[in-house]
């Protein structure tokens, strides 16, 4: 009788131990899936025409990442129309501006949906709400295979599946799944008869997805535009540009070997140096005299005209000069003759 009362109390206590850490893990895995938002946080409203496939606890990121949650929608009645307010949180020091934009966008293809936070330049003064003006509503994903049926039946499998995966790419914004993009549209026109028309549902689909999330295409072709230019000047000296790489270094090199031999580097302290050589602005002046002299010393001798005869003289006699001009004339051989 003791013996099934101690087995009987050992499995409650199993049973105790399992059923905690099972709360641990189930706790663990909840918060892991509503990937909650750390800090202080402020609660915002945005208005929508369409949140399909939104729900709350879904994420509010910012290039990509995670600044907030959604904590509710509900319908509302505005001029007749029928809208619906999200209800939100920013984490600090993240903030709705007046022109701040929000886009509803597919986080993958089972439908789950986030709002994108675009906050340009010029971010306005704060706000705690946006009207419908600023705001994009969601997008249905069939309308893009509207019209594919027959396309898709003649497919393999791992074909559908690399077309929905390049869509989902571009959809979510990544300039990369381009190509791929075109790649599977070329695929798709080669199986089936009538190719006009499946490039232009595609076309047209991809136009409302492009209106849908606020296209960038205009500021793309204006920073194509603006980066033309350069590229364009630069074509024009591409010769330049080699003679640099050739003659440079060759020319740069002895020059470098020839500042750091004086004593120039990166470290020197050009007021300090300046200061040990010139002790008072009379001793720099007096340096200043000097010059002519050490550059008269400096002359080629063969340069010299050893022909000339006795030193000329002034008709009308030297001129006066100022106190600045006899400074840097000092000592030289030079004479300033006055006008006749």
């Amino acid at each position: 009788m003791m013996r099934n009362r101690r087995n009987a109390g050992v499995l409650l206590i199993k049973l105790t131990i399992a059923v905690v850490v099972a709360g641990t893990l189930l706790s663990l895995v909840l918060t892991a899936i509503r990937n909650p938002i750390s800090g202080q946080t402020r609660d915002y409203t945005a208005d929508f025409t369409d949140v399909s496939g939104l729900h709350p606890n879904a994420d509010v990121r910012n290039r990509g990442v995670q600044v907030g949650k959604v904590t509710g929608i509900q319908i509302i009645r505005e001029r007749g129309d029928s809208l619906a307010r999200v209800s939100f949180t920013l984490a600090q020091p993240h903030t709705l501006t007046a022109n701040t934009q929000l886009a509803v966008k597919y986080q993958n293809l089972t439908g789950i949906r986030y709002l994108d936070l675009v906050v340009p330049d010029d971010p306005g003064k704060a706000v705690d709400h946006l009207s419908t003006d600023r705001t994009r509503p969601s997008f249905d994903i069939t309308k893009l295979f509207n019209g594919l049926q027959p396309v898709l039946r003649t497919l393999s499998p791992q074909e559908i599946d690399t077309f929905t995966s390049n869509a989902l790419t571009l959809l979510q914004g990544d300039g990369g799944g381009l190509a791929p993009m075109l790649d599977s549209l070329q695929k798709l026109s080669g199986l089936v008869q009538d190719r006009q028309q499946v490039i232009t549902t595609l076309v047209n689909n991809m136009a409302r997805i492009n209106e849908s999330m606020g296209g960038k295409s205009a500021n793309v072709i204006e920073f194509l535009r603006s980066f033309s230019v350069p590229v364009e000047s630069a074509m024009t000296v591409l010769d330049e540009f080699r003679k640099t790489d050739l003659y440079g270094p060759t020319f740069m090199k002895p020059v470098d070997q020839l500042l750091a031999n004086i004593g120039l580097d990166r470290n020197l302290d050009i007021n300090k140096l300046l200061q040990s050589a010139f002790s008072s602005l009379a001793g720099a002046a007096d340096a200043v005299r000097l010059l002519p002299v050490a550059f008269e010393g400096l002359q080629v001798p063969g340069l010299i005209d050893s022909t000339a005869g006795s030193p000329m003289t002034c008709s009308h006699g030297a001129a006066d000069l100022p106190g600045t001009v006899k400074v840097l004339l000092n000592g030289s051989k030079v004479t300033i003759c006055k006008a006749g």
